[in-house]
C-alpha cells in the first residue's frame, strides 16, 4: 500500500491528454499516497489511479446536480485531502456543502475573462464560442469579484490556492488568509534533442484544429517562409475538431505542409524532430495556463515563437527563452519563424535557455513538490 494520504482528485471531465488531466495524471503518479479520481467522465489514462469514478453530469456546472452521488463517493473513500481542480470558479466549488468535512487544496489553473474589443477581430463568434474562449463559465469569471471568491475560500476553509496562472495570483494573492502558491509549469525530461538544419528545416505545430489557436495565422504567413527558406516544411499535428476542413482545405493550397490527424503516439519525438515550434494562440486563454506543449517544446531543446498572451507567458519568457510575436499578425510571425530557421546563434541561444528553464524552474518533479507541500499543510 502507498505511503501518503488518500487523495481525491475532483474534476468536470478527464483525459490525460489535456493540460489539466495531464497536470493531474503526473500528480498522482509522483506525489506520495494513494491517489482516487472522481469526475463527470474519464475518456482514458484510468491506470494512474486506485479508484475512478465516474458520476455524470454536465461538465460546465460539475459537480453541482451531482452532489448526492459526489457524497457517496466520498463517503466510500475517506479521503485525507480533496483535491478541487477548477478554474477562477474553483472557490464557489470548494464552498459546496457537499466537500466541507474535507481538508480542500484547490489548484485554480486560469482566471479567463473574455476578450477586449480589439480581440474579437482575431476570430469569429462561431470559431471563439466553438473553443474554450467564449464559453459561458468565462462570462462568469469575468464578472467574479475576487472578494467573493475569498469568501468562499474561508467558508470552505481552503488556506492555500495553487496555480500556474498569474492572473489568479494578482487577484488573490493579497487577500487576507489565503496563500496563492505558484504552480511550475509541468514538462518531462527527455535526453532527446532538436538539431539546426540549415536546409530542410520543419516547423511543427501540435494541437486542436482551431483557429482561435492561430492556425489560419500560421498558414497565411507559410508563404513568407518559404519565400526566405526554400527549403522549410511546416508539420501540423491536429487533434480534429469541427474545424478541421476547412483547415485542411487551406492547408492543402500551400506547398511543403504535411498535416496529421492520427493520434501522435509520441510527441517529444516529433517535437525532437523538428527546428523550430509555433503556437501562435489569438487570446489570452486559449488554453488554461501553461499552454504544456510549449513546455515540452523547451524539454527537448526545440526553440519556440510563440504569441504574448497569459497562457503562453506562464511558460515562455519573450526574447530570454523564446520568442514572441502579437497574435493574429502573419507577417511578423512569417518573419520570426523565418529569421530563427536562418540564424544558427539565435537558434542554439534559445534551445539552450529553454531546455535550463525547464531544468530550473520548470518541471513535473517541481509541481509535485510544491503540490506535497500543500497537501501537507492542509
Amino acid at each position: 500500500m502507498s505511503s501518503g494520504p488518500r487523495v481525491v482528485h475532483l474534476i468536470a471531465e478527464f483525459s490525460a491528454h489535456e493540460a489539466m488531466g495531464r497536470t493531474v495524471t503526473e500528480t498522482a503518479g509522483r506525489v506520495p499516497g494513494t491517489h482516487h479520481l472522481v469526475t463527470s467522465a474519464a475518456h482514458d489514462g484510468h491506470a494512474v489511479f486506485a479508484s475512478v469514478d465516474e458520476i455524470g453530469g454536465a461538465v460546465a456546472s460539475f459537480p453541482l446536480g451531482r452532489t448526492a452521488a459526489l457524497a457517496g463517493v466520498l463517503a466510500r473513500i475517506r479521503p485525507d485531502v480533496v483535491h478541487l481542480h477548477a478554474g477562477a470558479l474553483g472557490p464557489v466549488q470548494a464552498a459546496l456543502p457537499v466537500l466541507r468535512p474535507y481538508k480542500t487544496v484547490l489548484t485554480a489553473y486560469a482566471w479567463p475573462t473574455v476578450p477586449g474589443p480589439a480581440a474579437w477581430r482575431r476570430a469569429s463568434l462561431a470559431e471563439m464560442r466553438a473553443s474554450n474562449v467564449l464559453q459561458p463559465r468565462v462570462a462568469l469569471t469575468t464578472l467574479l469579484p475576487p472578494a467573493l471568491a475569498t469568501a468562499a475560500l474561508h467558508r470552505a476553509g481552503v488556506s492555500t490556492v495553487l496555480t500556474p496562472d498569474p492572473r489568479v495570483a494578482e487577484r488573490l494573492g493579497d487577500r487576507a488568509g489565503i496563500t496563492v502558491t505558484r504552480l511550475p509549469s509541468g514538462a518531462p525530461a527527455d535526453e532527446r534533442r532538436a538539431r539546426f538544419d540549415a536546409g530542410t528545416p520543419t516547423v511543427v505545430f501540435a494541437g486542436r484544429a482551431e483557429t482561435v489557436r492561430g492556425l489560419d495565422t500560421l498558414l497565411a504567413a507559410w508563404p513568407t517562409v518559404l519565400d526566405r527558406v526554400p527549403g522549410a516544411r511546416l508539420r501540423l499535428l491536429l487533434i480534429p475538431r469541427p474545424e478541421l476542413p476547412a483547415i485542411l482545405a487551406r492547408a492543402e493550397s500551400l506547398e511543403s505542409v504535411d498535416v496529421v490527424t492520427e493520434p501522435v503516439p509520441d510527441l517529444l519525438a516529433e517535437l525532437a524532430a523538428a527546428q523550430v515550434g509555433t503556437w501562435p494562440f489569438k487570446f489570452d486563454y486559449t488554453t488554461s495556463p501553461p499552454a504544456m506543449a510549449v513546455a515540452e517544446a523547451m524539454s527537448v531543446g526545440l526553440p519556440v515563437v510563440a504569441t504574448d498572451v497569459a497562457c503562453v507567458r506562464a511558460v515562455l519568457e519573450p526574447g530570454v527563452n523564446g520568442v514572441a510575436v502579437p497574435p493574429a499578425r502573419p507577417a511578423e510571425l512569417g518573419d520570426a519563424l523565418a529569421s530563427l530557421l536562418r540564424d544558427e546563434v539565435s537558434w542554439r541561444r534559445y534551445a539552450t535557455a529553454g531546455l535550463a528553464s525547464v531544468r530550473e524552474r520548470l518541471g513535473w518533479d517541481r509541481a509535485a513538490a510544491v503540490t506535497a507541500s500543500a497537501y501537507a499543510a492542509a
